[in-house]
């Protein structure tokens, strides 16, 4: 399973803009998105990877406008 199978699949363009913007970003921008997409918290991605539930927040809003697309799934980014 990859990021781009969260993309509907009639919208082949958008599935490959999306696909190009994951493959630059870099590994742990990838590894966050990914294990927001498939449903873990920030504070648990924040636990995996050692660093504050905020930083995670700003990780996923900058993801969110580098990418400028509606991301992937239906999540608010940012938990209070």
């Amino acid at each position: 399973m990859n990021l781009s199978d969260f993309i509907a699949h009639d919208d082949v363009d958008k599935k490959i803009e999306i696909q190009e913007a994951i493959r630059q970003l870099g590994h742990t921008d990838r590894a966050v998105l990914y294990l927001w997409v498939i449903g873990y918290t920030q504070t648990e991605i924040a636990n995996i990877f050692g660093f504050s539930q905020s930083k995670i927040c700003r990780i996923l809003g900058n993801l969110h406008k580098s990418i400028n697309k509606p991301v992937v799934v239906n999540r608010n980014y940012c938990e209070n």
